[in-house]
């Protein structure tokens, strides 16, 4: 190994290792590419995370990049989160990509992007959680959205 080969592997462990504790291991977020920035409403994107601190607060945010081919100011979501112990609930989210004047709310070029921070959470119990979302605009297929995430980050503890 010649000495450029050392310093670019020895450089790419350092960028490796700052990355890495940077990231809270608390924190989970994650993004779902939709195929030709087509949702079909049978086409359910599902998350997965683990919670082991029961006694700290998320913050619950969605991530949406989109394009202005999607032809609605507004976009509904039907979320089945299930449990740890199996349980299920269901709830459906409102999330708006362009304002009363037709301009968009995120930012970018083709692709915008948004991020919407809903909620604290306090998970009820620790374990394995998912959460499934599914379109609900109505219509078999929707275009113009690029891809949906969800970011769960840990803002305190606090004592029960």
């Amino acid at each position: 190994m010649n000495f450029r080969h050392l310093t670019i592997a020895v450089l790419g462990t350092c960028l490796c290792c700052l990355f890495y504790s940077c990231t809270d291991p608390n924190d989970f977020e994650e993004h779902h590419i939709l195929e030709n920035e087509n949702w079909s409403m049978h086409d359910p994107i599902t998350f997965a995370f683990d919670i082991a601190d029961t006694s700290a607060l998320y913050q619950f945010g969605m991530h949406f990049r989109y394009t202005d081919t999607f032809p609605w100011q507004d976009l509904f979501l039907f979320m089945q989160t299930t449990l740890p112990d199996g349980r299920l609930s269901q709830d459906t989210l409102h999330c708006f990509l362009f304002g009363p004047d037709g301009k968009p709310l995120g930012k970018g070029h083709r692709v915008k992007e948004l991020e919407i921070g809903y909620s604290l959470l306090r998970f009820p119990m620790p374990g394995h959680y998912s959460l499934r979302f599914t379109q609900g605009m109505r219509a078999e297929k929707i275009r113009g959205i690029a891809s949906i995430g969800i970011s769960l980050k840990k803002t305190e503890s606090v004592t029960q």
